[in-house]
């Protein structure tokens, strides 16, 4: 019970460190974390030894984090990568229910295929893994970040192409598809970007509880979008999330 008290003491001292770029004093730890002085001054002498925390500043006795959590943060981020992650999930699907299966990230301003996962038979995919999507309101991955990810909350569409004669052209209509895609969890594309296709876009968090990615399912028109593939792709992105760290704090 006392080794795992300790073990909860040292990560949350750990976390308050990492919050505090320009370093935090021992008197502030103790204060923040209602640690008595003297253990958390233990903790940290520990953690000095081992490299997982260093002073700043020699004079003002300032902790930051040191080289050793830095290269387990490196490790975790080279093991936990979403391609590495999103990889066997995607290919499970893919063998179950065939057609084309797409992850994306968002890279600045920019929607970037990252992965793709596509059977012999299907021949649906048209782009190139390190392409970006070509419209970001005429889709579901465009409108999956649009619905899900935090940069594109004061998003301000101006001309909405139209594309085919399913394409979303207004913005009123827009802002309705996306409530009810938040309200749903993903969001759907039919023929709005090629009358041939339609697809479902599921989004992807990180351990910052923020919309890292997408998983789309891409089919052609007339292929049934049933409850079970619905489910499975909800439980894979809710999979991919988990593995990349996110922990649900009762927002969507």
């Amino acid at each position: 019970m006392n080794d795992n008290k300790s073990v909860d003491r040292i990560l949350r001292i750990l976390e308050l460190i990492s919050k505090n770029p320009n370093g935090i004093t021992l008197s502030q730890i103790s204060r923040e974390l209602g640690i008595p002085k003297s253990t958390a001054f233990d903790f940290l002498q520990a953690l000095y030894k081992a490299d997982a925390v260093y002073f700043k500043d020699e004079v003002s006795k300032r902790y930051v984090i040191g080289s050793k959590i830095y290269a387990i943060g490196q490790a975790y981020q080279k093991n936990s990568s979403l391609i590495t992650v999103c990889k066997p999930i995607v290919k499970n699907l893919g063998n179950k229910y065939g057609n084309l299966l797409i992850v994306t990230k968002r890279v600045d301003n920019n929607i970037v295929y990252v992965h793709k996962y596509e059977n012999d038979e299907s021949k649906i995919a048209t782009f190139e893994i390190g392409g970006s999507i070509s419209f970001i309101h005429t889709n579901s991955i465009g409108k999956c970040y649009l619905a899900f990810d935090k940069y594109f909350q004061n998003y301000k569409p101006i001309d909405l192409e139209l594309v085919t004669p399913y394409t979303i052209v207004h913005k009123e209509e827009l802002e309705g598809n996306l409530d009810v895609a938040i309200q749903k969890g993903y969001t759907e594309d039919f023929k709005e970007e090629d009358i041939n296709f339609k697809s479902l876009s599921f989004p992807i968090y990180n351990f910052e509880s923020r919309c890292c990615g997408a998983l789309t399912y891409k089919a052609p028109i007339d292929f049934d979008f049933s409850e079970e593939l619905i489910s499975d792709l909800i439980k894979a992105s809710k999979t991919i999330s988990n593995k990349l760290g996110y922990k649900k704090s009762g927002g969507k």
